[in-house]
């Protein structure tokens, strides 16, 4: 699988790769987890789209945030209740459907990468094995909060790139990663700072900083080292930084 890591090579002596992601495709432009949000984020020069994924209750992989549909279509119910028939039914938004995996990656494949975040336990070697099936050729980082559920990816692939979401700082710093065999972090904003960056950027981890959506803090999420900034509005997220800005 392609490596992801696009921080390597700087664009200009002097600056640094920031990837610009879009969260849940780019929800400020469209409704989240759609299609449209995709190619939002496509259009707004993402280097990823990030996607929230659960099964329907008859094995289908479906893109989803809450456990609930209630918020953001106009059904009601538990998405792992519902079969992909019933999903099919409901409007996500501005007349999109929900999309399945597939359709997702399809969407995306050639123009974005994407960072695809289990909602659920044990989906993981499904998500794999879509992804393996689609034949995506740009890049993939899968994700969980469930960081066994990462590990579990990890060691059906060890090519593959994982990230482990945190909400707060670990006191055990950034063992909680090597742990999960992962290679990226992804840390709430309100929980970040230079210290801890640099301490899980000193063991080799990439760290993307969620969700940052107004510019001043945008720039300060930058100047604290993130090496990603994912964000409703990515078209915010400048691409370079001066190196001279980190820290």
């Amino acid at each position: 699988m392609e490596n992801t890591n696009t921080l390597s090579s700087s664009p200009q002596r002097g600056t640094q790769r920031v990837l610009r992601i879009g969260h849940r495709g780019a929800a400020g432009h469209a409704p989240e987890n759609t299609l449209a949000a995709i190619r939002s984020g496509i259009a707004l020069g993402c280097d990823f789209v990030e996607l929230d994924v659960q099964s329907t209750r008859d094995g289908r992989l479906v893109l989803m945030h809450d456990l609930l549909v209630d918020r953001t279509t106009n059904g009601s119910g538990l998405v792992s209740e519902l079969t992909w028939e019933e999903l099919q039914l409901l409007d996500a938004g501005t007349g999109e459907r929900v999309p399945s995996l597939e359709a997702a990656l399809a969407a995306a494949s050639g123009h974005a990468g994407v960072i695809l975040e289990a909602k659920t336990r044990g989906i993981g070697p499904a998500m794999h094995r879509a992804v393996q099936a689609s034949a995506f050729p740009s890049p993939v980082i899968y994700a969980s909060f469930q960081h066994a559920d990462v590990l579990e990816i990890s060691r059906i692939d060890p090519l593959v790139r994982t990230k482990v979401l945190i909400e707060w700082v670990p006191v055990s710093g950034p063992a909680f990663a090597h742990e999960a065999q992962a290679a990226l972090v992804g840390l709430s904003f309100a929980s970040a700072s230079a210290a801890f960056i640099a301490a899980l950027h000193g063991a080799g981890l990439e760290v993307l900083l969620y969700t940052v959506n107004e510019p001043k803090l945008i720039r300060t999420a930058i100047q604290l080292g993130a090496d990603g900034i994912i964000s409703d509005y990515p078209e915010r997220v400048p691409t370079v930084r001066s190196t001279s800005d980190s820290h």
